[in-house]
């Protein structure tokens, strides 16, 4: 049983609490009010979704109040299963979707899939299965009669859970008219003539294979003899050949040494082999001219040095000299502007002038500062004479009228005349510190300039000095450059008396080394004669040999070629023997395959069968168990004695409701009037509630009095009030009719709202 419901911020309800009772739950309200937005709740708190939303006909967004300022809407349902409470609370916002679930308080399931699977497994009852059995939808109750055949049966159909065999079945011939057309085309790409084609091409591209292996294998042999006695013949080829190079190389070396003997005979012609002393004497004398070249080139280097130091002193003495001449000229310019500066006055005049404006200006000074207190007693002698009036300030006498003003204008020009003096006393004092301050900085700058002056004039002293230095320098340079000019001389006649003495020992020592290489070239030649004379060679044996191997490679690269053109016959006659085996196999598979695609399109029509037979059996079996729980509902529901009975028939086109009257059995459409139908109705829908959902015994309806007149409207008020509830534990209905809330075993709920101001859901409970 449901036992409490907590709405937050959930559609059009800010704040709303119900607590349902046994029996009937009747909410009550004008349309807008807030009503079936509380079953949704309900729904949408079990499984997280409500018909409205799985059409799409509402978003999670849309679900939070749009008067509301929160970002979430809140569902908290609590019910009683088996003897357990439970309570399943729910979020749900444009960026949130949490859920909880819990048993007598605790903690069981987080998480909106996880919870919803508790849902199903605690009551028994999934989605499709609540909305088909147990949730009738806004003005649906009657629906079924409104229909035709075929929608109907559709209709009850997909409510009993039997549509999904036509789907099944659908699928079904689908399937097997599939795989009919696939048997058909892939038995017409295997015929029995292609597979037997096949085999043929097969046997005769065995048969060439066969005889290219035979012609391979005759060729490999006479290719592996060939190579065998060409190897023989490179061997004795190879120590011919070994041979006739060493015999080459004798024969050249021979050549070249009776070359090298005229040409050593001929450069030795007119010359002289000389002694070991006649050598001695000419190395001494070249050692003695190197060693006077020493002593010249030493002498060079002292006076470089000379010269070099020399000019050193000349650039040091120089930038000396410029130096000093330059602070010369500085110090002839800053007397010259100090001159101009100070006008002719030497410092002492101008500290004597300094300081007579300075005590000048203290006098001005001190006058204007006399004269200012001069003058503040004369204003205060005015302000009292003003004050006093006719009396005397001093001796408090009467003064006559014109005598005290008198006396009073005269204070003023005094007072006035004082001031001017004052102000020029301060002027002239002004005046003489403004000079003072001017004479002052002039000061300043003079000491400066003569510090300068004196400094300058001191390093200026040294000019004539590095003048005189200077000029010595100049001579000792001079001096320096003739020395190394007249060494440079004696150096050239050395180095040429020096270059004649090795000229001298190198052609004596030349001349020594050609007799010596004619005689090494005789002994030369003489043994390679010797060596060339012992040796057994013949070109014609060479030649012979090379051309028997030769004719050996020759015919061995032919037997070669044949081979490989052997062998690259028999690659191509594999790969089409590969490629027509591979044409039979997929030949053979696709007729294997046609015969298992006929046979599975052959089981998918017993299926399709199967299918069939086995809905009808269960739509047979429905049908009776819902004629057996319509057999006790209807008594309770339906007041009268006119129509004791009702039943469902059905078949593969309809189902149709009965109602059995004196006569016999008649079509409710031809028969019963609005309160009948509705009556029916509504038993039908307990009736299904009853069969496919036995265990939860709850019932949803929203406004079913949609197109129902007065009279069915209050049948369906007794049998919700008093009937259904000893047939169902609890009836939730939604309606604006008051007439149902009448009378009603249970709790009445009274929703309100001002749709037009968009205010929330007032929820009050009236019983």
């Amino acid at each position: 049983m449901i036992l409490h419901l907590r709405l937050e911020n959930w559609k059009s309800h800010s704040s709303s609490q119900f607590y349902f009772s046994r029996g009937a739950n009747i909410l009550l309200g004008r349309m807008g009010a807030g009503k079936s937005s509380v079953l949704d709740a309900i729904c949408f708190a079990l499984y997280g979704n409500f018909p409205k939303m799985s059409r799409r006909d509402q978003s999670t967004e849309n679900l939070v109040s749009s008067g509301s300022q929160a970002t979430y809407a809140l569902v908290e349902l609590e019910f009683e299963k088996g003897g357990k409470r439970y309570r399943i609370e729910r979020r749900v916002g444009k960026k949130i979707s949490e859920a909880e679930a819990r048993q007598d308080g605790k903690l069981v399931q987080k998480g909106a899939r996880a919870v919803t699977e508790f849902v199903q497994e605690i009551l028994g009852v999934d989605y499709d299965l609540f909305t088909r059995a147990i949730y009738s939808e806004q003005n649906k109750i009657d629906y079924l009669l409104l229909l035709n055949p075929r929608s109907r049966k559709e209709e009850i159909d997909g409510l009993l859970g039997l549509g999904q065999f036509d789907l099944a079945r659908e699928a079904a011939q689908a399937a097997s008219t599939k795989l009919y057309e696939q048997a058909e085309l892939l038995s017409s790409s295997c015929q029995p003539e292609r597979i037997a084609e096949a085999e043929k091409k097969i046997a005769e591209l065995e048969s060439q294979k066969a005889g290219r292996q035979e012609a391979i294998f005759a060729l490999a042999e006479k290719n592996e003899r060939l190579s065998r006695l060409l190897n023989e013949k490179k061997e004795a080829l190879l120590a011919l050949e070994k041979a006739r190079a060493e015999w080459m190389a004798l024969r050249s070396e021979s050549q070249q040494a009776k070359g090298a003997l005229e040409r050593l005979r001929e450069e030795c012609h007119g010359k002289k082999r000389f002694e070991e002393s006649e050598l001695r004497e000419l190395s001494s004398k070249k050692a003695e001219a190197e060693r006077e070249v020493a002593v010249c080139k030493s002498k060079i280097k002292d006076a470089q040095a000379l010269l070099s130091s020399a000019k050193s002193s000349m650039a040091v003495l120089e930038s000396k000299l410029k130096a000093a001449e330059a602070k010369g000229r500085r110090a002839a310019e800053i007397s010259s502007n100090m001159n101009r500066f100070l006008e002719g006055k030497s410092l002492l005049e101008i500290e004597r002038l300094l300081a007579d404006l300075q005590k000048d200006a203290a006098l001005h000074a001190e006058s204007q500062s006399r004269l200012l207190a001069e003058a503040e007693e004369m204003e205060n002698a005015v302000k009292v004479l003003a004050e006093a009036g006719a009396k005397c300030p001093v001796c408090d006498s009467d003064l006559p009228e014109g005598r005290a003003s008198a006396l009073r204008e005269e204070k003023k020009r005094k007072l006035e005349q004082k001031r001017k003096e004052a102000s020029l006393e301060g002027q002239a004092a002004s005046q003489r510190k403004s000079e003072a301050e001017r004479l002052q900085k002039t000061l300043q700058q003079a000491k400066v300039m003569e510090k300068e002056l004196a400094m300058l004039k001191e390093e200026a002293e040294g000019a004539e000095l590095a003048r005189k230095e200077l000029e010595d320098a100049i001579r000792k340079k001079s001096q320096a450059e003739q020395l190394a000019e007249s060494l440079e001389d004696a150096l050239a006649a050395c180095e040429k008396k020096a270059q004649e003495a090795r000229s001298s020992l190198e052609e004596a020592l030349r001349a020594n080394q050609l007799f010596q290489d004619l005689k090494d070239a005789e002994e030369k030649l003489i043994a390679a004669e010797q060596r060339l004379s012992q040796m057994k060679f013949s070109e014609e044996e060479h030649e012979a040999w090379r051309k028997e191997a030769e004719n050996l490679r020759v015919e061995r690269a032919k037997t070669e070629a044949q081979l490989q053109a052997e062998r690259s016959q028999l690659g191509l006659i594999e790969q089409m023997l590969k490629k027509e085996r591979e044409t039979l196999a997929e030949l053979e598979r696709k007729r294997i395959l046609a015969a298992k695609y006929s046979e599975a399109a052959s089981s998918m029509v017993i299926y399709k069968n199967s299918l069939l037979s086995a809905q009808s059996e269960m739509r047979n079996l429905f049908v009776e168990e819902i004629n057996q729980a319509l057999g006790e509902i209807w008594p309770s529901i339906y007041p009268y004695g006119d129509y004791p009975e009702v039943k469902l028939e059905a078949d593969d086109k309809d189902y149709r409701l009965m109602m059995r009257k004196a006569g016999g059995w008649a079509d409710v459409d031809a028969i019963a009037s609005g309160g009948e139908r509705a009556c029916l109705c509504l038993a039908l829908r307990i009736a299904f509630a009853a069969v496919l959902t036995p265990d939860l015994s709850w019932l949803i309806l929203d406004e079913p009095t949609h197109n129902l007149d007065s009279e069915a409207i209050s049948m369906l008020s007794q049998a919700i009030g008093k009937k259904i509830p000893s047939i169902v534990e609890q009836t939730f209905v939604i309606t604006h009719e008051p007439a149902l809330a009448e009378g009603a075993e249970g709790a009445v709920f009274r929703l309100e709202r001002d749709k037009s101001k968009n205010q929330p859901t007032q929820v009050k409970k009236e019983s």
